[in-house]
């Protein structure tokens, strides 16, 4: 299977003019960041432009945005990452509804995101899911439009397999997230941003 191993996923540039149809028409979204570790600084880069973009078309409010920055659980050096990701947030005037988890514990947050759907957000639209996505069961989000992001280009096929419609491949993450103690520009972001300017 070697378009597993190479599959880049889908054109950013496209995805992005979706996901911006999708807030101008006042569409419902789920802004999901379920990251490993340092990982999150550059996923985290994607809940800022999905908030900012809403907000500039004035759709803020139909936004959810939950991430797996508990300050409380993991290693101390786990814990320092969701700190300065949360520090970041603030400066950024963007408020996380829930917080599902630690950054060492992926899975079980993907389990969380998955009751609190079930609870109070079925019938949401869409969700944008970054990190591990594939940690996030299906169950109550197959009936969305799903906009995942991934470090893993071994992800794209599972993922679409899945049911998800739009997936994505942060190539450069590791090298950039190395080391940082702040939230760094991603690929998707930046399209994202540039995107909503033409809209």
């Amino acid at each position: 299977m070697c378009i597993r191993d190479s599959s880049r996923g889908d054109v950013k540039y496209k995805v992005a003019k979706r996901l911006v149809e999708l807030l101008k028409e006042g569409k419902k979204g789920l802004v999901i960041m379920n990251a490993k570790k340092e990982t999150g600084y550059m996923f985290a880069d994607i809940t800022l432009a999905v908030n900012e973009v809403a907000e500039a078309l004035g759709k803020k409010e139909n936004l959810v945005n939950m991430a797996n920055i508990d300050p409380e659980l993991g290693l101390p050096r786990v814990r320092q990452h969701a700190e300065y990701i949360m520090r970041d947030f603030k400066a950024h005037g963007v408020e996380i509804h829930e917080i599902i988890g630690g950054m060492d514990e992926y899975p079980v947050a993907g389990e969380k995101v998955s009751e609190l759907i079930k609870e109070k957000y079925s019938d949401y639209d869409f969700a944008v899911i970054t990190g591990v996505p594939h940690a996030v069961p299906m169950e109550n989000i197959g009936h969305m439009e799903l906009i995942s992001i991934t470090n893993g280009p071994r992800q794209v096929l599972p993922l679409k397999e899945m049911g998800h419609e739009h997936v994505m491949v942060e190539i450069d993450l590791h090298p950039k997230t190395l080391g940082v103690s702040q939230i760094v520009e991603s690929e998707f972001g930046a399209t994202l941003r540039e995107v909503a300017k033409e809209a």
